[in-house]
């Protein structure tokens, strides 16, 4: 039996609108997609698409667990999460759920189990 497997790659960087309006990454993101295509095709891998989302830091409440540092959203801030939002659904195991404990912002998987957001809770 044949299977095709599709394999997913994350990476982010920071940026803010003007240089998103601007289109300040544009040329730095083509040079990559270039450069990823062809070390896939090194490995016998064919690639198949990619695409950039801009979350809004502030209004999505997403930072970094003051813990483990992955990326995570506050839902003590923001409890709606990505409201449902097909542009945001395959993130969630990418940008976690959190909340704030103790003066720090910390992922599901590092608040305790007691918090409502923690990850066994």
């Amino acid at each position: 039996m044949k299977h095709i497997a599709i394999r997913k790659h994350y990476s982010y960087f920071t940026t803010d609108s003007d240089a998103i309006e601007g289109g300040v990454f544009d040329e730095k993101l083509e040079r990559l997609d270039e450069e990823i295509a062809t070390l896939l095709e090194k490995y016998g891998l064919t690639p198949l698409q990619h695409e950039t989302r801009f979350i809004p830091t502030e209004k999505m409440s997403v930072c970094h667990c003051a813990q483990c540092g992955n990326l995570m959203i506050n839902r003590d801030k923001n409890p709606a999460r990505f409201d449902g939002d097909e542009l945001y659904s395959d993130l969630a195991f990418v940008v976690l759920d959190g909340g704030s404990h103790e003066d720090q912002e910390l992922c599901e998987e590092c608040l305790p189990v007691t918090h409502r957001w923690g990850h066994f809770s």
